[in-house]
């Protein structure tokens, strides 16, 4: 249970102790371990880890980078810290004291007396008046200062979750494009090789020698043949676009340097368990600070209630000439008092913080939730693909073995060429089979990194995550 604050707080400020308690953030509980087991797995320092690196590619490095640094989100986002920053420094400046200049001429036949001005101007003369005057809610503007702290880190947080997003959704568009280039390779071989077999189909029906059905088979398999090279064609070509927008280029041409099969899938899932994952993952770390800026914005509303001191100095000097007599004077005035304003309608501000504070622990376990499912549905999705991967592969290995004993049997002519073709295509349809598999698990294996939050924080020299809280490693962002 966690302390709900409600209008105890006016009563705090009434009773004159300057200060405010404020609640205990919520912590969800998480489960005791994921669905699927991975409790015997090594546990990663996962905000730092930069598990892409993992994947074997020099140029997936680069292009991760890449984006981290160009992204066009990305820079978004980090302009939406520098303005909570600057929502924060204006509150800061809420306990400097106002300044005003005065400065005038005035001409008359009596004495006059100027708006804070602590003398009297007779007859013709000039004057210059210094006004400083201090008003501050000293109760309020602590309070004022630790909300926009707060949404400064929960502005931050949303920032480390989307390079989170970033960094996974390049992984997953550098494996797309590399395995739709292969995927045309092997998507033409097979249309050659079903070319070949249509003619021999045609050839033998037109001579009586088969019949009708075997060639139209074979159409509807060229048919739908085409389909998946335009679907292909049209996979490659969304994911190169994605990719050079995720890193900040214009689109173009581009042409990667490496092979799909280079890319290495020998991985296994982080052994982290569900409390340690929600301790790092971004979006938790920020519904968390949003908790605490609504508390500490409960809190400053509350504190309209308190009295506010003001204090007041004018300082002036007039240049007078009284009766044909110039004559110079100055004129020193100090102030102080203070205000205390009872206004119903802070009531009703009151009940409206309160309601959005309300509405922020909903919105943190409701991300907390989320969060959980995501990663078991990470783990189990991963798991799924890697063991469909292994199948696939020894499903390859087969036809791998059964095209050579057939490619044997051909030149020995013991098989047809048509015969020979058809071992061919089973060969070709096992390999396509296995590319889907192993992007997917690639896919899979960045969804996986993703839920957790791998890599918000590595090569960012700004910000660490800790204990469901963002801490500021180079500059003093979020604390005085």
């Amino acid at each position: 249970m966690f302390f709900r604050k409600r209008f105890s707080y006016l009563l705090i400020v009434l009773a004159g102790t300057g200060c405010m308690f404020h609640g205990n953030t919520p912590v969800a509980e998480a489960p005791e371990a994921f669905s699927v087991g991975n409790a015997d797995n090594p546990v990663k320092n996962l905000a730092e880890y930069p598990w892409w690196e993992d994947v074997g590619s020099a140029e997936l490095n680069e292009l991760v980078v890449e984006a981290l640094a160009n992204n066009k989100k990305a820079a978004m986002a980090i302009k939406n810290i520098d303005t909570a920053q600057s929502a924060l420094d204006t509150v800061r400046l809420g306990w400097l004291p106002i300044v005003s200049l005065m400065a005038g001429r005035v001409k008359t036949d009596g004495a006059v007396q100027m708006p804070n001005l602590p003398v009297s101007l007779s007859s013709t003369g000039g004057f210059a008046a210094f006004l400083p005057m201090w008003v501050a809610n000293i109760v309020q503007l602590p309070n004022q200062t630790k909300e926009a702290q707060k949404k400064v880190e929960a502005t931050a947080s949303e920032y480390l979750a989307l390079r989170t997003s970033i960094a996974a959704q390049v992984v997953s568009a550098y494996a797309v494009l590399l395995a739709s280039i292969e995927e045309e390779g092997v998507l033409g071989g097979l249309k050659d090789n079903l070319t070949v077999r249509l003619a021999t189909a045609r050839a033998m029906t037109d001579r009586g020698l088969d019949t009708e059905v075997s060639f139209n088979n074979l159409d509807s398999d060229m048919q739908k043949l085409d389909g998946q090279i335009a679907t292909n064609k049209s996979n490659k070509i969304a994911a190169k676009n994605a990719l050079l927008v995720l890193v900040g280029r214009q689109i173009s041409t581009f042409t990667p340097r490496e092979k799909f099969s280079t890319l290495n899938l020998d991985h296994i899932a982080p052994g982290n368990t569900p409390t340690s994952v929600l301790a790092t993952r971004p979006d938790v770390v920020a519904a968390r600070a949003k908790i605490e800026a609504a508390d500490y914005g409960v809190s400053a509303t509350a504190s309209l209630f308190a009295p506010m001191p003001t204090f007041m100095s004018a300082n002036a000097r007039v240049a007078a000439n009284n009766n044909g007599v110039d004559g110079t004077a100055n004129a020193n005035m100090q102030a102080g008092l203070a205000l205390w304003v009872l206004d119903p309608r802070f009531l009703g501000k009151i009940s409206t913080q309160n309601k959005q504070y309300d509405a922020s622990i909903i919105n943190y376990l409701d991300v907390v939730d989320n969060a959980m499912k995501e990663v078991d549905d990470a783990l189990a999705g991963f798991e799924a693909n890697q063991t469909k991967l292994i199948k696939e592969e020894r499903s390859l290995a087969n036809a791998s073995r059964n095209l050579g004993t057939a490619n044997a049997m051909f030149k020995n002519g013991l098989l047809s060429n048509t015969q020979y073709l058809e071992g061919s295509a089973r060969f070709d349809s096992a390999r396509m089979s296995m590319l889907q598999t192993k992007v997917q698990t690639i896919i899979a294996l960045s969804k996986l990194y993703q839920s957790m939050g791998g890599g918000a924080t590595y090569g960012e020299k700004n910000y660490s995550l800790k204990d469901q809280t963002i801490v500021g490693k180079d500059r003093e962002t979020t604390e005085n």
